[in-house]
């Protein structure tokens, strides 16, 4: 098996690409949680997929940057600093710095926390 190193670089080249949908199909686990701050976390990779398209369905244009990233291959753990850029279908836009956790298993992602505060209205 790949080192999480790899596999989170091979990852992290499709969301930086906008094939986060891809990305979440390939590299999550089928029983992944994916929370959001301290809502409550979607169980399924199923479900965490279909709550990704409906979100992307909203927008025009994303543009992702990934800005720091640490992997512990030791523990699984991958610490990631985000900041996305959405253009809404509206054109309205918005930037989002998030900060992301993941926990990785037998090479697939089972939990993903994400901690931000607010979107910063864009241009």
């Amino acid at each position: 098996m790949a080192a999480i190193k790899e596999l989170v670089q091979q990852l992290n080249f499709l969301i930086l690409n906008g094939e986060t949908i891809r990305g979440m199909e390939i590299y999550y686990a089928d029983n992944v949680e994916m929370q959001d701050n301290e809502e409550a976390p979607r169980v399924g990779k199923t479900n965490c997929i279909s709550v990704e398209k409906n979100n992307l369905s909203k927008l025009k244009d994303v543009h992702t940057k990934l800005l720091n990233q640490a992997v512990n291959e030791d523990t699984g753990v991958v610490l990631s600093e985000w900041e996305n850029t959405y253009t809404y279908k509206d054109n309205r836009v918005f930037v989002l710095r998030t900060v992301s956790v993941q926990t990785w298993h037998n090479g697939a992602v089972v939990r993903e926390k994400y901690y931000y505060k607010e979107f910063v209205k864009g241009i």
